[in-house]
């Protein structure tokens, strides 16, 4: 599954989710993935958000209100970033236009036809998350709301990493790296040594006692630079107080990148995916990786 459901679900069946999830069932569709997308939702059962929009919804009936706050957390999946990102500013934009952009971006999924995405188009209209034209056939992304989050800009639940915005994309990675402490291990199977710049900017020594780096054993990964760049990269954190160590896999089974310390464990893009053209994001797990296997069974890198 991926966030392509979009399409082929509609706000009533997600706010009846959040209703089952309430007591203990599982619904059906895949609405329970879009539901933990949004950070409404983990290991089954309703976070603090989904609480909060279960109580509006179904405890107070304030239909509107909740498909309003609805909306605002949807505007996180990418096929919504992505005509977000892409479209604001433009004014009005053929809806077919819109179609082309979510395909070349491959957020279209199963859409295979104007026919197929105007039904969606209609409800995040009625959500207020865009405005569709069923007159003229056009999508508009308005003007920012200060007290609505932009996609990909909820705190505490995801970020989107877009070409659209550049330095945001460092600012988010940044913020991510300030709020870590204990032991912070980043797991990428081509770890470059430009994390080691944003590594060496944000990470709070006050709060972190270890970094450890893991990656694959490419030969265009273990390189005579990149081993220079750590060895002054940890004589710095020593002299803070902090120990670091990079290793590399050589039996690795897993194609993800991990950010994670003693409190919380994200998935991240490679820091590469920062300064190119394409989206990628950042979102906290559903659950960690066996990262102390993989580290036990590593080897000091030369």
């Amino acid at each position: 599954m991926n966030d392509d459901e979009i399409f082929v679900t509609n706000p009533e069946q997600l706010l009846e989710a959040i209703r089952l999830f309430s007591l203990n069932e599982s619904p059906k569709d895949h609405s329970g993935y879009l539901l933990q997308r949004c950070g409404l939702v983990l290991d089954g059962q309703l976070t603090a958000a989904g609480e909060s929009l279960f109580k509006l919804r179904h405890v107070l009936r304030q239909n509107g209100e909740a498909e309003l706050a609805l909306g605002r957390l949807l505007r996180q999946l990418t096929p919504i970033q992505v005509i977000e990102q892409e479209t604001r500013g433009l004014g009005a934009v053929p809806e077919e236009g819109v179609l082309d952009l979510l395909r070349k971006h491959r957020a279209a999924g199963r859409i295979t036809s104007i026919s197929d995405l105007r039904p969606t188009l209609i409800w995040l209209n009625k959500l207020q998350v865009l405005t569709y034209s069923k007159k003229f056939k056009t999508v508009r992304i308005e003007g920012s709301d200060e007290k609505s989050p932009n996609a990909g800009e909820v705190k505490n639940m995801a970020a989107m990493i877009s070409p659209q915005t550049p330095f945001l994309n460092v600012v988010r990675l940044r913020r991510l790296l300030r709020s870590l402490g204990g032991t912070v291990i980043w797991a990428d199977p081509h770890f470059g040594a430009r994390a080691l710049e944003e590594l060496a900017e944000e990470t709070d020594t006050a709060r972190v006692k270890e970094i450890r780096i893991l990656s694959g054993n490419d030969t265009n990964v273990l390189t005579e630079r990149s081993r220079k760049d750590f060895d002054r990269f940890s004589s710095e954190m020593a002299l803070k107080g902090v120990q670091s160590e990079w290793r590399y896999d050589s039996l690795r089974d897993w194609h993800d990148r991990w950010l994670i310390s003693d409190a919380q464990v994200w998935n991240v893009p490679p820091v590469n995916t920062l300064f190119k053209n394409d989206y990628s994001e950042i979102l906290p797990a559903s659950q960690p990786p066996p990262i102390r296997l993989w580290w036990d069974r590593s080897t000091p890198r030369p």
